[in-house]
């Protein structure tokens, strides 16, 4: 009997320009904000062979970071990619000195529930995430702000 082998989608740092625009394409395409990624922004892009199915982003400031453009395509979904790719977002963050992952949702509260993220107060925020123009006004100021100590 031959087997083939299942390989699991891999996530990979977007590095050069032509893989943070098509991580840009994708997250216009998922109706997530861009106008504020930077330079600094970390994009990372979770692909299965050649195909974009999901993203995340970092803005790290000391030692919290605020956890941005997750999202994974409706196909790939309930599959556990999202889970993957947080996990292995928050395993880097870790690794890298974070200490505190915060992020602003309207859609996907009870995901992030499951991940251990908890719902503050926006008031609870730290300065660093209160002055990010996704808190500022890219989200309504109706979004949920959550925290997950790594």
């Amino acid at each position: 009997m031959i087997r083939e082998m299942i390989q699991s989608p891999v996530l990979k740092i977007a590095v050069d320009e032509n893989e943070r625009q098509q991580v840009l394409r994708f997250l216009q395409d998922q109706k997530l904000p861009v106008s504020d990624i930077t330079e600094d922004t970390l994009l990372y892009q979770l692909r299965d062979g050649d195909r974009l199915i999901g993203t995340a982003g970092l803005d790290i400031s000391d030692d919290c970071a605020l956890l941005r453009s997750v999202s994974v395509i409706a196909g790939a979904q309930g599959k556990g990619n999202g889970r993957s790719l947080n996990d292995q977002i928050e395993s880097f963050a870790k690794n890298s000195g974070i200490n505190c992952m915060y992020l602003i949702t309207t859609t996907a509260k009870d995901f992030f529930e499951h991940q251990g993220y908890c719902v503050i107060k926006r008031e609870e925020a730290p300065d660093v995430i209160k002055q990010t123009e996704q808190f500022t006004g890219l989200c309504p100021s109706s979004a949920i702000v959550m925290k997950k100590h790594l």
